[in-house]
């Protein structure tokens, strides 16, 4: 029965101590520096370069240049033999 009061005594007196407000705040401010750190990280950001109008390439020219970038997407890529000990002549 010592045993049984003893533990329960334990339980309440560490469940006092444990405060679920606490957690809940540096669950919050990790979040907001982890955000913070991935927005230091970016090279450029779009803000930036809001207001200015992009220069030195022409529509139709950037056109043609993002037919022939997607083209190669389409191809199929060849199948290469990368270790050849003369078997295959």
């Amino acid at each position: 029965m010592k045993k049984l009061s003893f533990t329960i005594a334990t339980v309440l007196l560490l469940t006092g101590c444990a405060s679920m407000q606490e957690a809940y705040y540096v669950d919050r401010d990790f979040g907001q520096q982890s955000q913070a750190a991935w927005d230091q990280q970016v090279a450029y950001p779009d803000y930036r370069y809001a207001a200015k109008t992009p220069e030195n390439l022409e529509g139709i020219t950037a056109e043609e240049v993002m037919k022939v970038y997607n083209k190669t997407f389409a191809e199929k890529p060849e199948k290469v033999n990368i270790i050849n000990f003369g078997l295959n002549d």
